[in-house]
């Protein structure tokens, strides 16, 4: 038994609380009336606690925070310390607990998705602090917006043990108190879903700067994984610096020059634009949220229009589509849906002339839960449909989102016969925030489990990662150590291949995550956020012959040779915080 084991089966002393006793009942809870929501104090027999906050969420929303519990503490936490968050919550329903800064720009320590039953149960989640905070300056939340439900609150305690315990050492405290058990979980090969692009990545470090096409990381990336798709970023600041003035050269010419490495590699590309030229969009550099003035939208649509042609006449690429990043959001140019329908109504005429191919996304948004409202005006604008490609957006709140929400994008995808691209997949949009995060394991597992609920939810047939470059890396600088992040990767492309369909599973028990594809062979996903257990896979292909590669926090990945069934079933380990993948040979 290791030492962490060991421990894990102690109990724990010595922290801290930072909250106030009992403050969960006696604080009310923040935007009920925009939910059509109630909150009481309600009786509890046979648990640990006599009094239970319940909230009745009758409207869904599609943000999350919109009602939402804030608990604030009131003990200073240094940056740092390492902390254990302990709520019981019933259910049914689902909830989302984060510790963050009380004010803008609401640094989070932690974001966790709680998937609640409908008996009680304690959830357990250990952090550390992203920063100091004296009393108030923080506040444990407890979102709840996540559509119609009845959530009951028995407690919550978030306790500091400063330096005193490692994040490791809670991490497993955490998993031993909650083992995963045994699961199954059933698949039905016939009943398929949307057929998989595959997986690619983002290429944008001209658009941070970067007078190099390719560094080391991304040289890696097309090395080791199979990319089927690249996002560029056109540095419009640098390719266009003056009215009339277009430049190859530096970031520009880098960034042409990575859609070249794509195009020799027959990788289809999306070029998007983050920064422009203070001439044409004025404010500070890299301010957000700035509007380009409709008297500018000629000159700006030219500017793009000129790299594109570029491409094409000089370095002999064909950009197959054109975004904004994150317009909905304002980084660094912010449309409205009109605005941006404005802008493509402008803009096709031009690229037609040019002879260019080049069409608009659908959204490229912020988030997912922020897509439907953005799209749908956009699709409904029959003056523009025939410049619009692929809907496109980033799951960034993919652990936080509703349900409602990401099955919306699909939805939406189906009703106007658009395919369903995430273009920034990832976990959390602040981790460059924390320290050296990128080899951590738990950076690893919440990529997985966000991918899984991605393409699950939304139909999603391409996932193009965050970055394959020196940004949110998947290996170190020098392009030599390979993190988790790396392996998880690997594993979950294999899974998800070029050409195979998607299948979903019925999943016996919540704690594990599971996804399948059927091909010319099929593949299964499974990611275990909760101690150790076994899942039972059942609708398997009689009899044949898998590969099992096993991941979680030791070193290392465990590859096991294994045959499924005559029955079609097949038993496999899932170990504690674990991804596991199993492959038809």
């Amino acid at each position: 038994m290791t030492v962490l084991a060991l421990f894990a089966l102690q109990t724990l002393s010595g922290g801290t609380t930072i909250l106030a006793t009992d403050v969960h009942l006696n604080t009310p809870v923040a935007g009920l009336e925009r939910t059509n929501s109630t909150a009481s104090v309600v009786d509890v027999v046979g648990q640990s606690f006599s009094k239970a906050l319940r909230i009745r969420v009758k409207d869904a929303s599609n943000e999350t925070n919109i009602t939402q519990l804030t608990l604030p503490n009131v003990t200073t936490v240094e940056q740092g310390d390492t902390l254990l968050a302990s709520v019981w919550l019933k259910g049914p329903g689902q909830a989302e607990f984060l510790f963050e800064k009380s004010t803008d720009p609401w640094t989070k320590s932690v974001t966790r998705g709680l998937s609640v039953g409908a008996e009680w149960r304690r959830f357990l989640v250990p952090f550390r602090s992203a920063q100091l905070y004296k009393p108030g300056e923080a506040m444990a939340s407890l979102r709840v917006a996540f559509g119609p439900q009845t959530l009951d609150i028995g407690k919550v305690d978030v306790v500091s043990f400063g330096k005193t315990k490692t994040l490791d050492q809670l991490v497993e405290y955490a998993i031993s108190q909650s083992p995963l058990g045994d699961v199954d979980v059933v698949f039905n090969f016939a009943d398929t879903k949307q057929t998989m692009v595959g997986f690619g990545g983002n290429f944008c470090q001209p658009r941070y700067g970067s007078t190099e096409a390719m560094d080391a990381v991304g040289e890696y990336a097309l090395k080791h994984l199979n990319v089927v798709h690249a996002r560029i970023g056109l540095p419009l600041n640098n390719w266009n610096p003056a009215p009339g003035v277009y430049k190859d050269e530096a970031q520009a010419k880098a960034s042409l020059e990575a859609l070249q490495i794509m195009a020799k590699r027959k990788i289809p590309t999306v070029v998007s634009v983050w920064e422009g030229p203070q001439w044409m969009i004025g404010g500070n550099p890299e301010q957000s949220g700035r509007t380009l003035p409709r008297d500018k939208y000629a000159a700006c649509i030219e500017a793009v229009a000129q790299y594109l042609v570029t491409a094409r006449d000089k370095y002999s690429v064909k950009v197959d589509y054109f975004s904004f990043n994150e317009p909905d959001y304002g980084i660094n140019f912010k449309f409205t849906p009109q605005e941006m329908a404005d802008f493509i109504r402008q803009a096709g005429p031009v690229f037609k002339a040019k002879k260019l191919p080049t069409k608009f996304l659908v959204g490229d948004t912020a988030n997912g839960s922020a897509f439907v409202s953005y799209a749908t005006p956009l699709l409904e604008d029959a003056s523009i449909a025939r410049y619009l490609g692929p809907i496109a957006f980033h799951n960034w709140d993919a652990l936080s989102a509703s349900d409602q929400a990401y099955t919306g994008i699909g939805n939406l995808g189906k009703k106007y016969n658009k395919a369903v691209w995430c273009l920034e997949a990832g976990h959390d949009a602040q981790l460059w925030q924390a320290k050296e995060p990128w080899g951590d394991w738990e950076n690893a597992l919440r990529l997985a489990m966000a991918y899984e609920r991605t393409i699950r939810l939304t139909g999603s047939v391409l996932m193009d990662y965050w970055t394959y470059q020196d940004n949110y890396p998947l290996v170190d600088k020098n392009g030599l150590k390979p993190y988790p992040v790396f392996q998880v990767m690997k594993q979950m492309e294999n899974v998800f291949a070029p050409g195979s369909k998607v299948v979903t599973g019925k999943i016996s028990k919540a704690g594990l995550q599971s996804i399948a594809t059927i091909g010319k062979r099929f593949g299964v996903l499974l990611i275990n956020s909760e101690g150790a257990g076994q899942a039972t896979l059942k609708g398997l292909i009689p009899n044949a012959d898998v590969e099992i590669v096993e991941d979680d926090r030791s070193e290392g990945s465990r590859v096991l040779s294994a045959k499924v069934s005559a029955a079609g079933t097949l038993k496999v380990s899932v170990p504690m915080r674990s991804v596991v993948t199993v492959r038809q040979r």
